[in-house]
């Protein structure tokens, strides 16, 4: 009696499970996981706070002219502000810098730099964090330490490392070598001297064509998978490993892979990347279109071609990079 009542118990608590062991044996669920983006973080959401915190020490300081003052952030910090404000090169800057205009001069080291028009950054500069309510340009090997937003355009100069999180209102512009964690733009784009299609390893896979194109069903693929030239897919494409996808495809809908996502180039994406491995974007790669934010994640590294568009998110959590 004890066992069967040990045996009844066992089977009673297996029996919720039953159904998900045979969805990872062979998935059949397709169907969309609604997402409420009510309730996503802003993407700009650390150069949102900091303005809001310096917004009582610029507006008294427009009004008096060059002043400074000691502002309380996460411990007291020192704020200075003139209208045009130049921080030498090669110099190391406690606090604050802020201005209408302001200019960080080659090799300077700085906390904070926050520029209600325009900021621009020489070369091989490190700093904290930079903010910018319009332009913001960034020079060669410039490394930032945490973020950097503005609500204008970005463009970023070579081998410059852009820190925990890069955010835009507007274009953001990478240069060759940029390395990133986390970038925001509308869109965020590339260009480098990686021009050619990128390489795709010739393993056996099964082949997506439009054969395989049912209306209003997504492509569901065991294993590896490569998309055929050309090929237009209407719906979402889903892979249980790695997916290459050559020159000329559309996909209106998702990519999800179990593996790594390498676009051999002049592809367009109209829906969310997903990778659990690394995602590899080949020349005039699209991903979605003006005013529909979508995001490119890898579990693993992404990497960038030239002349690749991303509306919204691009999260790399081994770190990205444009080549």
């Amino acid at each position: 009696m004890l066992l069967l009542s040990l045996f009844l118990f066992a089977l009673a608590l297996a029996l919720p499970a039953i159904p998900s062991m045979f969805e990872v044996a062979r998935p059949k669920d397709d169907g969309r996981l609604f997402i409420p983006e009510l309730y996503v973080r802003d993407p700009r959401w650390f150069g949102a706070s900091f303005r809001k915190r310096l917004e009582p020490f610029v507006t008294a300081a427009r009004d008096s002219g060059p002043s400074r003052a000691a502002i309380h952030m996460r411990m007291e910090e020192e704020v200075q502000w003139a209208p045009d404000l130049q921080i030498p090169g090669n110099e190391r800057l406690r606090g604050i810098g802020v201005g209408d205009h302001v200019n960080v001069g080659a090799g300077a080291g700085i906390r904070d730099a926050y520029a209600l028009e325009r900021l621009d950054v020489e070369r091989d500069v490190v700093a904290r964090t930079l903010t910018s309510n319009d332009v913001m340009n960034i020079g060669p090997s410039v490394r930032i330490l945490r973020w950097i937003d503005s609500d204008g355009p970005i463009d970023v100069g070579v081998d410059t490392d852009l820190g925990l999180s890069a955010s835009g209102g507007a274009h953001v512009t990478l240069g060759d070598r940029v390395r990133f964690e986390r970038v925001w733009g509308s869109p965020v784009s590339t260009r480098t001297a990686a021009t050619e299609p990128l390489h795709l390893e010739a393993a056996t896979a099964t082949t997506v064509d439009a054969a395989m194109v049912q209306p209003g069903k997504s492509v569901i693929i065991y294993g590896r998978a490569r998309v055929a030239a050309g090929t237009q897919l209407p719906e979402h494409l889903k892979v249980h490993g790695p997916v290459a996808i050559e020159a000329g495809v559309t996909i209106a809908g998702n990519v999800i892979a179990r593996g790594d996502v390498t676009v051999a180039g002049n592809a367009v994406i109209g829906g969310h990347i997903f990778a659990e491995g690394d995602i590899r974007l080949g020349p005039g790669t699209r991903v979605s279109r003006a005013g529909v934010a979508k995001t490119v994640y890898a579990a693993g590294e992404v990497a960038l071609s030239n002349d690749v568009d991303v509306f919204g998110w691009i999260v790399a959590e081994n770190g990205g990079h444009s080549i």
